[in-house]
């Protein structure tokens, strides 16, 4: 009987290591609800022990921190615009990837936007972010060169149209992933024409 090898951990660069840990968290976050993921679990799961862990993080804030920002980077690049599209279909395009995103990974859109995570500071200001990056593709796409106050709010109260409305449909479903994108692409020009009156 030939005994198999066991296998061989190739020793990575630490901010290899680090990118692994998130990765590893953000998995499990999109998997079980956000307060339950506990240090112990992202150990087990990455194969290496609690302590280890605690040398590349040294609190679960840390790390879940930067298995936000993560998390936010996968959304952005999932979501960048197909700029050989016309800007309607870019719009839906982007939309359509957002939600898709976001039913892959509700559970973790969730934790951020309503969960135990949305009271965090750093989590708000990775947010925060994230939405004024939304709302400078809107804008560029829409051929906006220059936000005025009235429609940067016009513009924001759109992206929280677009959070709540993913929000509502996560949890019911009720509608198809289509007409969600339909309904929350209509709200933007409409949100433009009010804020140009």
């Amino acid at each position: 009987m030939v005994k198999s090898a066991a296998p061989v951990r190739r020793r990575l660069s630490i901010d290899d290591r680090r990118d692994e840990l998130v990765e590893v968290c953000v998995r499990l976050i999109g998997t079980r609800v956000w307060d339950s993921v506990t240090m112990a679990d992202i150990a087990a799961e990455a194969q290496i022990s609690k302590g280890l862990l605690y040398h590349y993080f040294s609190a679960k804030p840390e790390l879940y921190g930067a298995a936000v920002r993560c998390a936010a980077t996968q959304l952005s690049e999932a979501t960048r615009p197909d700029q050989s599209l016309p800007p309607r279909e870019r719009l839906h395009d982007a939309l359509m990837a957002h939600v898709d995103w976001i039913d892959e990974h509700a559970l973790a859109y969730r934790a951020v936007l309503q969960g135990g995570l949305s009271g965090d500071r750093d989590v708000q200001a990775i947010v925060e972010a994230s939405r004024a990056e939304v709302l400078a593709r809107v804008a560029r796409d829409s051929g906006i060169a220059s936000v005025p106050p009235l429609l940067r709010i016009a513009l924001r109260g759109w992206v929280g149209f677009l959070e709540g409305a993913c929000l509502e449909w996560l949890a019911s479903k009720a509608i198809t992933k289509e007409e969600l994108v339909r309904l929350v692409a209509a709200g933007l020009p409409a949100a433009i024409r009010a804020a140009a009156r």
